[in-house]
């Protein structure tokens, strides 16, 4: 073989390559780059913690009865005391909680995501998320929601009579939706799920990924 005919043989190699990958894209085998732009640079105000304006970006794909999730929300939200080693990491990352309600083995899942998002209405989005995961253990045993809810509503002081209209409202029940569609376009199948700067991360332990917040500039 000569020359022009390598030549020749290994263009022909990088196209069928080209075209394989493109088809790989269209048929789901990755996400496509608006939905990482979208998870990159989206920070909805009131589920965004941390620094709002940081250039870095960290999303959750969560849900309030996942034990897993539970356990690094509360190890993440440490990171705000005063006294915390780690409080450098919120000022230089926007935290963005992104629902992602787990339906097919929670019961609560979508009525809780409903009541964090009404929640989030009044300004109470974290310390709603924090209930929640904090009751996590004494929710799975409640079978009526509309009580507890409303006394949670009660003890933060939040306008009773909006926040179950909110929780009832087609455009609030939208943001969950949109969230949980997002989520499964990027192929997240379990929770919590995160990416830092439009880029999975795949699982690891709390240590690790504190280890991988603290290295960013």
């Amino acid at each position: 073989m000569n020359q022009k005919q390598v030549l020749f043989s290994t263009l022909v190699v990088l196209m069928l390559f080209g075209a394989l990958y493109g088809v790989y894209k269209l048929v789901g085998g990755g996400p496509d780059d608006s939905l990482i732009t979208k998870i990159k640079t989206e920070k909805p105000q009131e589920r965004t913690m941390w620094n709002k304006n940081a250039t870095h970006t960290l999303a959750v794909f969560s849900d309030h009865q996942c034990p897993a999730c539970k356990v690094f929300h509360e190890y993440l939200s440490g990171f705000e005391a005063s006294s915390s080693p780690n409080i450098d990491v919120t000022k230089k990352v926007a935290f963005v909680f992104r629902y992602y309600p787990l339906y097919q083995v929670h019961e609560h899942a979508f009525p809780l995501a409903y009541a964090a998002e009404a929640a989030a209405k009044q300004g109470k989005f974290e310390e709603m998320t924090n209930r929640f995961f904090a009751d996590q253990v004494k929710l799975e045993t409640v079978k009526d929601l509309k009580p507890y809810l409303a006394q949670v509503a009660k003890e933060f002081k939040l306008d009773e009579k909006k926040f179950q209209a909110d929780m009832n409202d087609g455009a609030l029940q939208s943001v969950i939706q949109n969230d949980l569609a997002l989520g499964e376009k990027l192929g997240v199948n379990a929770t919590p799920t995160f990416y830092l700067d439009g880029e999975k991360l795949e699982s690891l332990p709390p240590a690790d990924l504190l280890k991988i917040l603290k290295g960013l500039k």
